[in-house]
């Protein structure tokens, strides 16, 4: 009995480990745009040296392969990925549809800049822009590590969301600022807001303002517009 049960246990672990009937042999990855391929194919490679008992590689096995835990690695290595899913096609496959954020601008610091989404999530280091290929923010502030304020963050894009007649070339938050953040345009002046200010309603009186001003006075060229005060627009 003993003999038939171990000729059994041999015969399923050669079957499982030892034999091609199971292997893991084709890789499909989809939605890759800026993510190198070797990037996940490392992950799956991680999975694949473990080794049960010293010598068995039980996870190049499609039933063994851990299909949440490379999920998880995945979006945890690579910031860039929003979405794993990973999906076992018995008998040979895993196929792994991936989904990358969508840059909606360059955050940075006084060292380095960094890609960041609507979700606030950073990535990557990309190189300092003035024009507008995207949102661009200088925080001029000293600060221990890299990171989006998230009150600037809020307050940035409803100014980015909401502006009209004007386009943004980039924003600044200089270096002694506490609330304080301006905003550089295609035109030859810029625009001061403040956290405390209601940025929805300063809008939309600078849309009114710039209506009856900028567009009927070809020579209205000010330094700044400061929209600090909430129902007030001062120039300068």
């Amino acid at each position: 009995m003993a003999a038939a049960l171990f000729l059994i246990a041999g015969g399923g672990i050669y079957f499982l480990f030892f034999t091609e009937n199971l292997k893991i042999k084709n890789i499909t990855v989809n939605g890759l745009e800026t993510l190198e391929q070797d990037v996940v194919l490392a992950e799956i490679n991680k999975q694949f040296d473990e080794k049960s008992f010293s010598y068995l590689e039980t996870k190049k096995n499609i039933i063994f392969f851990d299909a949440e835990m490379l999920e998880a690695d995945l979006l945890s290595t690579s910031p860039v990925l929003k979405k794993v899913q990973v999906e076992k096609r018995f008998p040979h496959e895993l196929f792994i549809n991936v989904v990358e954020r969508k840059a909606h601008g360059i955050w940075c610091s006084a060292d380095e800049c960094r890609y960041f989404d609507d979700e606030k999530q950073t990535w990557g280091s990309a190189g300092r822009s003035s024009g507008f290929l995207f949102l661009t923010i200088e925080d001029k502030r000293k600060k221990d590590n890299f990171n989006i304020d998230g009150d600037f963050f809020e307050a940035i894009n409803q100014v980015a969301l909401n502006l009209s007649k004007l386009t943004i070339k980039s924003v600044e938050i200089p270096e002694d600022s506490f609330d304080e953040f301006k905003v550089y345009t295609d035109k030859s002046f810029y625009l001061v807001f403040s956290l405390e200010s209601d940025i929805k309603e300063q809008l939309k009186i600078l849309e009114i303002f710039l209506e009856e001003r900028f567009l009927k006075d070809p020579n209205f060229s000010p330094q700044y517009l400061d929209l600090r005060i909430d129902g007030r627009i001062y120039l300068k």
